[in-house]
């Protein structure tokens, strides 16, 4: 099933695995169900198929990356968080304001908000205000969190903003194999605050947010796949999933699991994209991209929402013509955009 992308985002699964993933869309899908979202819908699954480059509909779903400021140093992310280069988005994050702005523009539209890119979002006191405001005008919000956050407010906070998916990134069963990949994260801390969430959750009997162990395998943690199965069991998580990481090709041989092909070895088989014509990723800063393969050079934005607001990048010059990438990879464009080096989509770089 190719709805919103959901294959590349379960790289390994079986099929129930995938589904448990889908899940919560499709519950969004239903909950903020209005005639006007319906109809957008279908007019952008209709724009998709026939692979149109000027669409008459929008993105049904959005990414947001409220802060790509992170507490933690994970392996490979975000090139060890070194200092940026010239051309490079700097670190910051992204006023609730402007992400008002977001909504009020693009909201009638969307069934659902990620609200997270290539940082922590729950270091910043105003993305609950950001959940809080989505979940106000009838939007899902999901969060991915490393939960390394010692805060006795944390619990309360989530839950009263009304986060609906709590994606919990924790990439190890033991200290030592956590440590290895999220460096100077406490794996104890993390878990304390999942505990904490789920039984204040139980005792207000709350459904959400549905929580969701996102586990990156790799060849020293692999091992630990049963023990973090038990740990999701007896915590009360909802469900946990194994994922092959993204990382680069040259990385030492510890990082690729024996149990999972190489990521870019799984890619070389996809075809085609649909995020030109379902999504979009919007930075804190309001750089606007295809979709989250490569936020940090600045030269990849599409335009910027803040500027030039969204509905007036939607179906510009880059948009376009990614999308005749997509329906002839083989045709030559008029300017340069990202997508002409996307394995993802079935491109090779030109």
């Amino acid at each position: 099933m190719a709805f919103m992308n959901v294959g590349l985002s379960t790289l390994g699964m079986d099929k129930m695995s995938r589904f448990k993933v889908l899940k919560p869309h499709i519950v969004a899908f239903i909950k903020h169900m209005t005639l006007k979202k319906i109809n957008n819908f279908i007019r952008a699954e209709i724009n998709r198929i026939f692979k149109r480059k000027v669409l008459n509909s929008y993105p049904y779903i959005l990414k947001i990356e409220s802060t790509n400021i992170c507490n933690l140093k994970c392996g490979f992310c975000y090139n060890s968080r070194r200092t940026p280069r010239t051309g490079e988005r700097a670190y910051g994050r992204m006023s609730f304001e402007n992400f008002k702005k977001i909504v009020d523009e693009v909201g009638p539209y969307l069934f659902k908000i990620n609200l997270y890119g290539f940082g922590e979002p729950l270091l910043f006191d105003e993305t609950f205000d950001m959940v809080k405001y989505a979940t106000q005008n009838n939007i899902g919000v999901g969060i991915s969190s490393n939960m390394n956050i010692n805060r006795p407010d944390l619990t309360q906070k989530i839950i009263d903003s009304g986060l609906e998916v709590l994606i919990f990134s924790c990439h190890g069963a033991t200290q030592e194999s956590y440590s290895r990949f999220m460096g100077k994260g406490s794996m104890n801390l993390a878990l304390n605050n999942i505990k904490a969430l789920i039984k204040e959750q139980r005792r207000l009997k709350l459904k959400t947010p549905l929580t969701d162990w996102q586990f990156c395998v790799t060849r020293f943690n692999e091992d630990e796949i049963p023990l973090a199965e038990k740990k999701a069991k007896e915590i009360g998580i909802n469900q946990i999933r194994f994922l092959i990481p993204d990382l680069p090709e040259k990385a030492e041989s510890e990082w690729f699991s024996n149990l999972f092909p190489k990521r870019s070895d799984v890619l070389k088989d996809a075809v085609g994209c649909s995020w030109v014509y379902r999504s979009a990723y919007i930075n804190y800063d309001g750089g606007l991209l295809p979709c989250c393969r490569d936020t940090r050079l600045l030269t990849n934005d599409f335009g910027n929402v803040f500027r030039d607001g969204f509905m007036n990048i939607w179906n510009n010059q880059k948009y376009q013509g990614s999308r005749e990438l997509i329906a002839n990879p083989t045709q030559p464009i008029k300017c340069k955009i990202m997508c002409q080096k996307c394995p993802a989509a079935g491109f090779k770089e030109r």
